[in-house]
């Protein structure tokens, strides 16, 4: 969408320049080349940096994950650690017990014994107390094993989260230079086009002043886009500037209250109202569906009505400083959104186009 309001107003600058139809054609196919050789470079390095911020949440995904499984393998190992002292503890009492008061042997028992059944209990007690100590000595080996497994698997967490953090950083310095990149393509592209834009306007400025016509270009009739202000005016490139706890959207163009607001382009005008940060405001909307936005106005002509079909140059309202704008100097606040998505910086295009009236 961008690319196409680009290159409409592209063309419209260089019919508006006056130039011969075959030099104008030939200027407009090879500023339309570089335009798109720069979306494609921009759009394959919006790829790569889709790919790698993937691939760097997928890596913080596994290192989190790889966190997690430290801490809660870290409490296994205290639990395992825990048992083994208790183990061990009781492990060394018993055998405290069995050198202070060794267990008798067969000869003992019977000697001891008053009766058969007595001798059987008492054969009975030792066997279940030397399976008692055996299942002990069982429980303090595994109980060591296990502990050594955990560090294991807490080592190789550590490693695992470490290389996962590692993979993460390496992506996000990736992301970091293709947008580096990236913005270094569409500032040169944007240089570009300004100075193609001003080259324009200067051509035009020049021959207005061979033909002893007022410096400002002026629109020849079916010539669009033109400038939104039918008197004189002042602007600069205030393009994301700060406003507050918000960014300029667009272009502040500073002339008298009242000085006439005119159609850049032939469009209908949509969403006519008045807000209490826009005040008077409306939209005028391009075939191609390109859209323009217009506020602070002081009022709206007779033309500006909703659904309203116009030609470029129509007066649609009046400059002022309704809205938040109110109190400060009078001027049109105007924004211009490709395809009717999100606004580009208007300077390089509104610079070249020209006056009516």
């Amino acid at each position: 969408m961008a690319r196409r309001v680009l290159i409409t107003a592209l063309a419209a600058a260089a019919l508006a320049a006056g130039a011969s139809p075959m030099h104008a054609a030939r200027d407009v196919t090879t500023l339309k080349q570089r335009v798109e050789a720069v979306e494609a470079r921009a759009a394959a390095l919006d790829a790569q940096a889709g790919t790698a911020a993937h691939r760097h949440n997928a890596a913080m995904d596994r290192a989190d994950e790889a966190r997690a499984k430290a801490v809660r393998t870290r409490a296994e190992i205290a639990r395992s650690r825990g048992q083994l002292v208790l183990a061990r503890q009781a492990l060394s009492e018993r055998l405290v017990a069995l050198y202070r008061r060794p267990e008798p042997d067969l000869v003992d028992l019977v000697a001891q014994s008053g009766s058969l059944t007595d001798l059987v209990t008492r054969s009975e007690a030792l066997q279940a107390a030397a399976g008692d100590d055996a299942d002990m000595v069982e429980r303090v080996r595994a109980r060591r094993v296990a502990l050594r497994r955990q560090q294991v698997v807490l080592t190789r967490t550590i490693a695992s989260a470490r290389a996962e953090a590692a993979v993460a950083s390496r992506e996000a310095a990736r992301i970091r230079t293709v947008l580096a990149r990236q913005r270094a393509l569409v500032s040169r592209a944007r240089g570009e086009l300004k100075a193609a834009l001003s080259a324009r306007a200067q051509e035009r400025v020049r021959a207005a002043r061979a033909k002893g016509a007022p410096g400002i270009p002026v629109a020849a009739p079916g010539v669009e886009p033109v400038f939104p202000v039918a008197a004189p005016a002042t602007f600069s490139d205030d393009w994301m500037a700060p406003r507050g706890s918000r960014y300029h959207e667009g272009i502040d163009i500073v002339a008298a209250r009242g000085a006439p607001i005119v159609a850049v382009v032939s469009g209908t005008v949509v969403r006519i109202g008045t807000t209490p940060i826009s005040g008077k405001r409306f939209w005028l909307r391009a075939p191609n569906g390109d859209e323009y936005f217009y506020c602070h106005l002081d009022g709206f002509a007779p033309a500006a009505r909703e659904g309203v079909f116009v030609r470029a140059g129509t007066v649609l309202g009046y400059n002022g400083d309704t809205g938040d704008a109110r109190g400060t100097v009078t001027h049109l606040h105007f924004e211009i959104h490709p395809g009717g998505g999100g606004p580009i910086r208007p300077f390089p295009l509104v610079s070249s186009w020209p006056r009516v009236g």
